[in-house]
């Protein structure tokens, strides 16, 4: 038996972090306890049944993605419309924020509403607003997590090259995460949020880094990157990170231009919002979630804020400094590092003030927003020691 890696082991803390305040609400610390060394047993079990389990997964690949889509489709379907009827007992008003905000859009209004007890304020910027439009023209905001679940798939088995390994680091997090679960059935846009912000960032460097001359293409993933950056303000903090990685792999003055591409689109469709009514540009309200901790320190959010830019920035100088083959991995690394480390703060803070662990924070599933970075960092790594990943995938 091979011991686990210390790849295996972050992957383990990264998984279970996100859900341990959703644990600690039900069943406190010895909960939080129980829960990890639960995600431990399942991952573990994983690397042990790789050897027997990877041959069928790729044989049988394109029948299990079906299925696995199908099952997530038929899940929903059911448990979605219970969940919100309240019939779980807790209930998410996060769809139906974006659902009226895309609507009231439609109809030439502001998308920023008065909160009300049918939909809270929205911490969404105008980029999650836009990509949410298509799915709430089908009717519901909900669906998107469906569709970027599928995208995460096609993406992981163009980054990893192994379909087995694609299918497993579809499910885990749907498996071991109660977060994840809930946001998918309750139709949060957490999930999707944190997918398609980490497959814009694939299509774009992929495009960036091929041989090939693609054009308008590189142009185009940048556009639609800055669009998905500017779906929540941390996002836009991972900027450096991608600039970096192009400096390194295309030279600065295209990697300054495609940067530029990316704040430009995200300005040009975020500014026009805030100005028209920078009061009610309820986006802003998400720092009093931070504002909390001030209580405990003061300006504690501030520096919060400040030292996350500062890693952001300290990560784009590793990045072009670094002697590693494998640049997308340490990008991914990175953007995983700079997401969590104001929810690192905020947990510490926040026991530190209580006089024991307090996870409080993590309750409302921002854990999610980095989850799928790291699944693209650690995910292979965490995995490969055993024949799952070493073995060459097939067609």
């Amino acid at each position: 038996m091979v011991w686990p890696s210390w790849d295996f082991l972050v992957l383990l803390l990264l998984l279970a972090f996100p859900s341990t305040g959703f644990v600690q609400k039900y069943a406190g610390l010895a909960g939080v306890a129980g829960y990890v060394v639960g995600v431990a047993i399942v991952l573990l079990t994983i690397r042990h049944f790789a050897a027997c389990l990877a041959p069928f997964l790729r044989r049988r690949f394109r029948l299990l993605r079906v299925l696995a889509l199908a099952g997530l489709a038929v899940v929903f379907a059911i448990v979605y419309p219970i969940e919100n009827r309240g019939g779980l007992g807790m209930s998410s008003d996060r769809e139906d924020g974006l659902n009226l905000a895309v609507t009231r859009m439609f109809e030439g209004k502001t998308p920023y509403y008065e909160p009300s007890k049918h939909a809270g304020p929205l911490s969404v910027l105008p980029g999650g607003i836009i990509l949410a439009a298509p799915f709430v023209a089908l009717g519901n905001s909900a669906y998107q997590n469906l569709f970027w679940l599928a995208a995460f798939l096609l993406g992981t088995c163009f980054l990893f090259k192994d379909r087995a390994l694609a299918l497993v680091l579809l499910t885990v997090p749907l498996g071991v995460s109660p977060a994840a679960l809930y946001e998918f059935i309750s139709g949060g846009d957490m999930l999707a949020n944190g997918i398609y912000v980490a497959m814009f960032f694939l299509l774009a460097l992929g495009l960036w880094t091929t041989p090939q001359r693609l054009g308008m293409a590189k142009w185009l993933a940048c556009a639609v990157l800055g669009v998905g950056l500017a779906s929540r303000p941390n996002f836009l903090l991972l900027t450096p990170l991608f600039g970096a990685v192009l400096w390194r792999s295309v030279g600065v003055r295209p990697a300054i231009a495609a940067v530029a591409v990316v704040v430009g689109v995200a300005g040009a469709i975020t500014l026009p919002f805030y100005l028209h009514d920078p009061a009610g540009f309820t986006p802003l309200l998400a720092r009093e979630k931070l504002a909390v901790i001030d209580g405990l320190m003061p300006w504690a959010s501030k520096a919060m804020i400040g030292t996350t830019a500062l890693l952001g920035i300290l990560g784009a100088w590793v990045l072009l400094r670094a002697n590693v083959g494998d640049m997308m991995r340490m990008f991914f690394r990175w953007c995983t590092l700079v997401t969590i480390w104001p929810m690192i703060c905020a947990v510490g803070l926040s026991s530190f003030g209580n006089g024991h662990l307090d996870f409080g924070f993590m309750r409302d599933r921002f854990g999610l927003m980095y989850v799928f970075f790291a699944l693209l960092g650690w995910g292979g790594q965490g995995l490969r020691e055993t024949p799952l990943c070493n073995a060459t995938a097939v067609e």
